[in-house]
């Protein structure tokens, strides 16, 4: 029988760092960072996630980032910045959600600002997020999820080798209350284990 993970006690890294971006959580004085990030990002972000029109100030961003900080510590969802190493800037974010501890499986995610789209940084990202579900924190489960009119999106799965398991019809609204459907990628444990993963070493603990 597999033991059951108790996730308030594990450790792993705070800090993942990949060839060109650091992933972290974020910290209060990064809230005018979140901010500007989004703001810039609103239209290009808004099919796929309407959660941006609720993203309003900056006082929002400080309250959403403590508010993930306690989710951060209950190991209940686990959002991570996406920052660029050469000017420190925010390019976006990361993380995981939906956690099941009882499997371990969770879902993970991402978006960026327009102008850091096509240079393979989502990519990157993910690639150290399944690092992290799968070589610490002991994931058999690891999906992405994303409109199916998003191709920019569904192109990072393929491009990591995610296996398609399925087109879930008209399951979302879009920031117009439109029913829209979702693609389903998915890893497990077996799928990480043959793939040529990143190199736990790249994976920076601090």
């Amino acid at each position: 029988m597999t033991q059951k993970v108790n996730p308030l006690l594990l450790d792993f890294p705070a800090e993942l760092r990949g060839e060109r971006v650091l992933l972290r959580p974020f910290r209060d004085e990064d809230a005018p960072a979140l901010w500007s990030t989004v703001d810039a990002s609103r239209e290009h972000l808004k099919p796929w996630m309407p959660w941006v029109n609720d993203h309003n100030s900056v006082d929002f961003s400080r309250e959403y980032i403590r508010k993930m900080q306690a989710k951060w510590i209950l190991r209940e969802d686990m959002l991570m910045g996406i920052w660029n190493f050469a000017d420190n800037r925010l390019l976006g974010a990361t993380g995981l959600h939906r956690i099941d501890w009882t499997v371990p499986a969770m879902e993970t995610g991402y978006w960026l600002h327009p102008e850091a789209e096509g240079h393979g940084y989502a990519t990157e990202a993910s690639r150290l997020m399944m690092t992290l579900a799968f070589a610490h924190l002991g994931a058999e489960r690891l999906e992405i999820r994303c409109d199916t009119r998003n191709l920019r999106s569904a192109a990072v799965p393929k491009r990591l080798q995610y296996v398609h398991e399925a087109t879930l019809r008209r399951d979302r609204r879009d920031a117009g209350h439109a029913l829209g459907d979702s693609h389903v990628f998915a890893l497990t444990r077996a799928d990480f284990e043959k793939l040529q993963s990143p190199s736990p070493s790249r994976t920076i603990i601090s």
